[in-house]
């Protein structure tokens, strides 16, 4: 018997199996032929399609990127909206700010309008409307007596909790005909964008700051 085979094979099996604990609704069938489905697409190697190559001499690779960010979020909230209509969570805001609190626990209301990438007005308003359906509670800051301490309510994790198999199938919606290597990658690229963006936005850079900090990448 080959041994290191086996060994390998009990490995990629190990590693199938903790994909799928970590997707509330797996991708991949949990069978022979989901195992077969992820393997292959594990192994795929990228490739850039010419759908994707900027043909437009007008439109530079930077603006097509930032349009299509711009497309995918509206596809996101028309997905959203479809396919949770009736649900608690109509609205993706709701989710998000939820999620923060479970995730991360409590924290005021500016780090937590900080964190879901929300403008001031809107994420108060968020807030609000998850107070007044009992999702979260807030409460006054020990530290700051100035500060209100947002929380997530038992109620808010139930509902939570109970929403978050409808929210996968959104998300594979979102995800569309990407395999697993695919989304590993992207999700690395969507990463350093994000961690680039989130230092920005919570330092509330000017517009002066905002194109010095363009120039300085232009120059590396």
């Amino acid at each position: 018997m080959n041994h290191k085979l086996l060994i390998e094979f009990m490995y990629l099996l190990f590693e199938f199996e903790q994909n799928a604990e970590r997707e509330t609704v797996s991708c991949y069938t949990q069978n022979i032929e989901g195992f077969k489905q992820w393997i292959r697409e594990k192994n795929e190697e990228p490739t850039v399609s010419k759908e994707f190559e900027v043909t437009d001499e007008k439109v530079t690779t930077e603006q097509q990127i930032a349009l299509d960010l711009y497309k995918l979020a509206n596809y996101s909230k028309m997905y959203w909206r479809v396919l949770l209509r009736e649900g608690t969570f109509a609205s993706q805001d709701n989710f998000i700010v939820l999620l923060n609190l479970w995730m991360h626990g409590a924290m005021t209301k500016m780090e937590l309008i900080r964190m879901s990438a929300q403008e001031k007005p809107t994420g108060m308003q968020i807030i609000n409307r998850l107070i007044q359906s009992e999702f979260v509670q807030q409460k006054d800051s020990q530290v700051d007596k100035r500060s209100k301490i947002i929380e997530i309510t038992t109620l808010g994790q139930r509902e939570l909790e109970k929403q978050m198999e409808e929210i996968q199938r959104v998300s594979l919606v979102i995800n569309g005909n990407l395999g697993g290597k695919d989304k590993q990658q992207l999700q690395l690229l969507l990463q350093r964008l994000i961690d680039f963006h989130e230092e920005v936005f919570m330092e509330h850079k000017s517009k002066t700051d905002l194109l010095d900090l363009v120039l300085a990448h232009k120059v590396k």
